[in-house]
């Protein structure tokens, strides 16, 4: 069975709103929009719609803020630099460092996680010198704890999770059963 769907067309928002100024259909028309869409236009409420203030600025102001965003892009352009220098000549690699606190990780996974709206993760991860196994390593294991003490059932099932040694070590009946490896 086939099922066909219709492409819907979306149309700027400022022509609808020109239209509905002027009451005339033949504007849009000429830009390619069905007359009945046209007519929908004059008849239908205005919706609200949220722009950004970008639109209400004239040019001399939006070049000002262009050339103050190209400064301040550049100025960051700089210290990332300095900083990626920095690293490298302090010879810092996460891949012969230990990072044994959680949160330490968490941190650093958000992070990372933060960075592919702006760049790729291959960029990311050899900016931190952190190689793609350990990165993916510490993905699987974030939900089970990032800490160095393997907690997670999935890892490792005949161990006893670190919450239920303790409380089993805080119950025990006497102090000879609570000197156990599992704690």
């Amino acid at each position: 069975m086939y099922t066909t769907t219709r492409n819907l067309r979306r149309y700027d928002h400022r022509l609808r709103e020109f239209v509905r100024s002027t009451s005339d259909v033949q504007h849009a028309i000429h830009r390619g929009v069905p007359r009945s869409t046209a007519h929908g236009w004059l008849k239908s409420p205005r919706a609200e719609v949220v722009t950004i203030n970008v639109t209400d600025m004239d040019v001399l102001r939006l070049q000002q803020e262009l050339l103050t965003l190209r400064r301040r892009v550049a100025r960051l352009i700089a210290l990332l630099r300095l900083l990626v220098i920095l690293l490298r000549m302090s010879g810092f690699s996460l891949a012969s460092t230990r990072i044994p606190d959680g949160a330490g990780k968490q941190r650093l996974m958000r992070a990372i996680g933060r960075s592919p709206t702006v760049l790729p993760l291959r960029v990311v991860l050899r900016v931190l010198r952190l190689s793609h196994s350990r990165y993916h390593s510490w993905k699987r294991e974030e939900e089970c704890g990032l800490d160095d003490i393997t907690s997670c059932q999935r890892s490792s099932p005949q161990q006893l999770t670190l919450c239920y040694a303790r409380n089993w070590a805080r119950s025990a009946p006497c102090n000879c059963w609570r000197n156990t490896a599992t704690i």
